[in-house]
């Protein structure tokens, strides 16, 4: 997030004593996590104003070591929402004040601490009184984001010969077959995408053979053609419910399609319970044959092959990516805040990484192939199998993103509902849900397919008739406009079934 922070905050910071235990603490959380210190422009004027040169020489100093809140938009007569509840300011004091409002108004910062009473007043006035917090406040809510928010490590791609075979993670392999002879096999420059833990085991891995041209199976034997194999693909116990398992079967897809591809397989011991199953199954992959020994062989298609004729639902998931997007489903437009959107969409190009990313760290509903949404907007007209095309609102501006619903619920107002629906699959804490609940909340399951890969501008939509406006809330888009997106955001056509 970007947190914008008033003077009234620093004079805490002013003098030799100690930084005050609250903010310190609120400090260490918003830099632990990532998130952004901005100060705004005027409130580096005002401390240049103090008359005391020791005095403003320090605040300037204090001041210095935040980021600078960069063109700010400031209220004028046109901004007859925001006058409606603060006037014009009676001095330079009170406009500095005004600003930071405004900042926030504009959603140009997501939070604005300050401990001015005054300034909540006309922060409840103005109905964004959940962004205008005081120390206390922000320290509490920013420890239980961290809390909820505590992201496995990230991926790395290494090569096998970085990898130890005696691992903890491969012990229940070895118990399946003599893993091991096949591991010291296998080329030292094979690739693998690994997730360390904090002691240098693993806590995932994945292993990828491409345009393996073999005979697999043998009860039916599925014949020689360019597949791209699944050597190795293992999630420690304790990495679970992180959705790192559909990071890396994300991964695997995706280095099909690079190698165009239209097979991915991989063979795996079928046990009771099988948690490795149960993810794969949900992305199209099928029990497809079996080894002389037993040993399951799961198949998955990018594309419906010969025969296939899938209805639009079952395009969705026995040949994902692939999607349905003809004339019986609609098509969404769904704005998003870009720091909702850096969380949800970690792939978009343009995306600031989180400063605690260059530590390995990322968010659950990152990772996940099946993500969740959550609006006030009035629409009832979304339903499973309608496209969702994700708009990167204030910053960027642009259309970036595409889902296809899975399920959607509307008028939810029971938080425990909305929590058990979501589980780790939204950019929204528990303290953030049992709020937007307040009002009926409609909830969409999505699948994440793909970026488009030329992002279509909000000037570009606006003179291409898709949009009217700036989109404020969920709208739906015609077949005509659609066509133009498709076309002009370069949606790869090979996973456009119609």
């Amino acid at each position: 997030m970007e947190v914008l922070i008033d003077t009234n905050v620093f004079i805490q910071r002013e003098g030799d004593w100690t930084v005050p235990k609250p903010l310190q603490e609120l400090e260490n959380l918003l830099k632990t996590e990532g998130h952004t210190i901005l100060v705004h422009p005027l409130s580096k004027q005002e401390i240049r104003n103090y008359e005391n040169d020791e005095r403003r020489e320090t605040a300037e100093s204090k001041i210095a070591t935040y980021a600078e809140l960069g063109f700010p938009s400031y209220p004028d007569s046109t901004s007859t929402a925001f006058r409606a509840h603060v006037p014009d300011g009676a001095d330079f004091n009170e406009q500095v004040d005004n600003a930071l409002l405004y900042a926030v108004f504009e959603e140009r910062v997501d939070v604005l601490i300050t401990e001015d009473k005054g300034m909540h007043r006309k922060a409840d006035d103005l109905d964004i009184g959940e962004e205008v917090l005081n120390v206390d406040q922000a320290r509490n809510r920013f420890r239980e984001e961290q809390a909820a928010y505590q992201g496995p490590p990230s991926i790395q791609k290494k090569q096998v010969g970085d990898l130890d075979v005696d691992d903890p993670i491969f012990d229940s392999l070895k118990a399946e077959y003599d893993f091991r002879s096949w591991f010291e096999s296998i080329p030292d420059e094979r690739d693998a995408y690994v997730n360390w833990n904090s002691d240098d085991s693993l806590g995932a891995v994945l292993i990828l053979k491409p345009n393996e041209a073999e005979s697999v199976g043998s009860k039916p034997e599925l014949g020689k053609r360019d597949r791209l194999k699944i050597c190795t693909l293992k999630v420690a116990a304790d990495r679970r419910g992180s959705k790192i398992g559909e990071l890396l079967v994300s991964i695997s897809i995706r280095e099909a399609i690079q190698h165009e591809l239209e097979e991915v397989y991989l063979t795996h011991h079928i046990n009771s319970d099988d948690y490795l199953v149960q993810l794969i199954s949900q992305y199209g992959f099928k029990l497809a044959s079996r080894e002389s020994d037993g040993e399951g062989v799961f198949v998955k298609r990018l594309t419906p092959g010969p025969g296939d004729d899938p209805d639009p639902l079952e395009v969705n998931i026995r040949f994902y990516p692939s999607f349905y997007d003809g004339e019986e489903v609609g098509k969404f437009l769904v704005p998003i805040k870009p720091q909702f959107h850096s969380r949800l969409f970690p792939t978009y190009e343009k995306r600031q990484p989180k400063l605690s990313e260059f530590s390995g760290q990322f968010l659950t509903e990152g990772n996940a192939i099946k993500k969740a949404y959550l609006s006030h907007a009035n629409t009832r007209k979304i339903e499973p199998g309608d496209l969702l095309l994700f708009y990167r609102s204030n910053d960027h501006k642009e259309l970036t993103s595409l889902g296809v619903c899975e399920r959607v619920e509307y008028g939810v107002t029971d938080a425990a509902t909305v929590v058990e629906l979501v589980g780790k699959r939204s950019v929204f804490t528990t303290h953030e849900i049992k709020e937007m609940v307040e009002s009926p909340t409609t909830v969409i399951l999505f699948k994440w397919h793909f970026d488009l890969d030329n992002p279509l501008h909000y000037q570009v939509l606006l003179n291409e008739g898709v949009l009217s406006g700036p989109p404020q809330t969920i709208q739906e888009v015609d077949d005509a406009s659609y066509q133009y997106i498709r076309k002009k955001g370069s949606i790869d056509e090979r996973f456009t079934i119609y």
